[in-house]
């Protein structure tokens, strides 16, 4: 019963003090319920927002400026500096908070059989359109990450 304990203290406290209390009181539940109001418009309009982009990235599917699906970023070329081919991606590892953190980019082999998997971190990729088609310049050297294990648990 120790959590009633504060409620009913300020409620007793409201009570005994009156009508101007309860004037402040009604201001304050105003205030709270016109800073709820604002934060109701500003998560409907993220909704608004993220539609919005996602019909963009859907309606725009060689423009990487509009977004795009992981789906038509899957096999996506991975190019040098120059370029020039250099693996494709093979997947991505994302964050619970959606956030892209590491592409699995697969190097070698051909056709997407054989080679090897290395992890790349993804702030390392740029996209680009190669041919229409959306591609990543990866800064750095792909062949000199470790290779990428997945756990078989």
């Amino acid at each position: 019963m120790r959590s009633f304990r504060l409620p009913v203290t300020v409620a007793a406290a409201l009570l005994l003090a009156g009508p101007a209390s309860a004037q402040d009181m009604q201001e304050l539940l105003g205030q709270a319920g016109k800073a709820l109001d604002q934060a109701g418009r500003r998560v409907q309009q993220g909704y608004e927002d993220t539609a919005k982009a996602i019909d963009e990235a859907i309606a725009n599917p060689q423009d990487p400026t509009h977004g795009s699906l992981a789906t038509r970023l899957i096999r996506s070329d991975v190019l040098d500096s120059a370029q020039r081919p250099i693996g494709e991606v093979a997947d991505f590892v994302i964050a619970p908070n959606g956030q892209v953190l590491l592409a699995i980019i697969r190097i070698g082999g051909t056709l997407g059989v054989g080679g090897r998997l290395v992890a790349a971190d993804y702030a390392q990729l740029e996209p680009v359109l190669l041919k229409g088609r959306p591609a990543f310049v990866f800064k750095g050297d792909l062949g000199a990450l470790p290779d990428y294990k997945v756990a078989t648990n």
